[in-house]
């Protein structure tokens, strides 16, 4: 009987619990199927490495919460000439449907914050931004760095943020941490409360290519690496189960102000690069770039779904003495 007891307790110690993704820059199986893929050729440059790193695109967008996280992958490449990948999270009440100009962060030279350049840009009538992920690197051998954001609903010039960055990059892979309790350039206080997980691989030479038109939409869904990141929903608001989140993922210039026509969910070909104004055109700021102005959604959705439960120390206690009980 105690051997039998002891398989039965082992048993439910080893009962498989729901598979997490490994944060490396790679889709895993447990991500499922895409969520948003991209339909239009890249405005920012077709990248073809290891030959070459001149070019930046969003081929797909994954996302699954389990265990308390938000899991991200975007397929694709990111150039490294800090050109920005910005991600934009909406997991509360609140936030913004167009971005305020007040926030300051991410600096050029110390002194222009050049966060201030996104003001104005309005996203789709029912996305509203808590949270601004961004990442960049200088080079395919150096750091891969990124920044997360609490923009507080815009109101207040520092606002809480977190930064962190990856050794450097090898073989055109980095994997890194934003640590907990960090405090982000001119932030007033930390946006993490748990570490924020971050990696990217850049090797990919498939995907969309260059141009405007309509891209091969099976040759995006074949990637499967990218940029990847995994963060805490209680660094998100605490989104409930069953709530939704909603991510837009774009690839924006060095300085935030020139858009690409890389966005997912994606935009309707045929399309060029959005820059500041909506049309391509360059003006120092997106004040003139609303999403409301191009068909269909430029974001995506995963719903937060409720944890598998678990029967803890005391429940195998309870069920040991029934077992036994039950075997005299």
């Amino acid at each position: 009987m105690r051997f039998l007891l002891g398989v039965f307790l082992v048993g439910l110690l080893t009962l498989p619990l729901r598979a997490v993704p490994v944060v490396d820059g790679s889709v895993d199986a447990e991500y499922g199927p895409a969520i948003a893929v991209q339909a239009v050729q890249t405005g920012f440059g077709d990248a073809t490495p290891p030959g070459s790193l001149g070019g930046s695109e969003l081929d797909a967008a994954y996302a699954k919460v389990v265990g308390g996280r938000l899991y991200l992958m975007l397929t694709g490449n990111h150039e490294p000439n800090f050109n920005k990948l910005d991600i934009f999270i909406d997991s509360r009440g609140g936030g913004e449907n167009t971005l305020s100009s007040a926030p300051q962060y991410d600096f050029f030279n110390g002194s222009n914050w050049i966060s201030q350049n996104m003001g104005g840009l309005t996203f789709d009538p029912l996305f509203a931004a808590d949270y601004h992920l961004f990442s960049r690197w200088g080079s395919g051998s150096g750091p891969y760095e990124a920044d997360f954001v609490n923009r507080s609903g815009g109101g207040a010039a520092q606002i809480p943020g977190s930064k962190g960055s990856t050794p450097n990059a090898v073989g055109l892979i980095a994997a890194g941490t934003i640590p907990a309790g960090n405090v982000g350039t001119n932030a007033s206080a930390t946006a993490l409360t748990q570490n924020l997980d971050f990696a990217i691989n850049d090797n990919n030479a498939a995907g969309v290519s260059g141009g405007t038109a309509a891209a091969n939409v099976a040759d995006a869904a074949a990637v499967t690496t990218g940029m990847e990141f995994s963060i805490a929903l209680a660094d998100l608001g605490n989104p409930a189960p069953g709530s939704v989140i909603k991510i837009a993922a774009m690839i924006n210039n060095g300085d935030h102000n020139y858009l690409s026509n890389q966005i997912l969910g994606t935009l309707t070909p045929p399309q060029g690069n959005l820059g500041g104004d909506g049309s391509g055109g360059f003006t120092g700021t997106l004040s003139g770039v609303n999403l409301n102005q191009f068909p269909g959604l430029q974001y995506f959705e995963v719903t937060v779904v409720p944890e598998p439960a678990t029967i803890g120390l005391f429940g195998l206690a309870l069920v040991a003495t029934g077992f036994v009980r039950r075997g005299r």
